[in-house]
């Protein structure tokens, strides 16, 4: 049986811990190489190749914490650090370098016109990668919050009516 490979996007620490559980889950049990990657965005005004400490600091503190996170579930992981304009087209790019079968990425949602649908990442990743890609979109805490304030305010509201006879 062929050894496969998934590629999982972390963006930031929130990100990491659900990502690379899924990564986890999906290669429990099979011969499968999981690579962690995380693309350091370089703004047009810096040279890609740029080597500052304020910028790579974080990325490797993101990059230690999955590794990390998938020593707890088990998984001896790979990690890279991609420097790069654009995140989406690394991510395709990487994907196409390590033969990827699977490319794995979250979704933050966000409230812009220009992220009406999917991110623009998450947009152009699905649209031009060479393998097949998983998406994981957080539950909102919102959502929740909601939810708890509804019933308590049904359960106090039933509180104050009195019983039909």
């Amino acid at each position: 049986m062929e050894r496969t490979k998934t590629l999982v996007a972390v963006r930031d620490r929130d990100s990491v811990e659900g990502l690379v559980k899924l990564a986890c889950q999906l290669a429990a049990g099979k011969d499968e190489e999981v690579v962690i990657v995380h693309v350091l965005e370089i703004s047009p005004s810096l040279p890609l190749d740029a080597h500052t400490d304020v910028l790579e600091r974080p990325a490797e503190h993101i990059l230690s914490l999955a590794r990390q996170a998938a020593w707890g579930f088990g998984k001896h992981v790979a990690t890279r650090l991609i420097r790069a304009r654009h995140a989406g087209g690394a991510l395709v790019g990487e994907a196409m370098d390590q033969g990827a079968d699977l490319l794995v990425l979250g979704y933050q949602k966000k409230h812009g016109i220009g992220e009406m649908l999917v991110g623009s990442t998450v947009r152009y990743v699905s649209d031009h990668a060479p393998c097949r890609v998983i998406v994981q979109v957080p539950a909102t805490r919102e959502a929740v919050k909601v939810a708890v304030h509804h019933v308590y305010a049904l359960k106090s509201q039933s509180a104050r009516e009195p019983f039909a006879s």
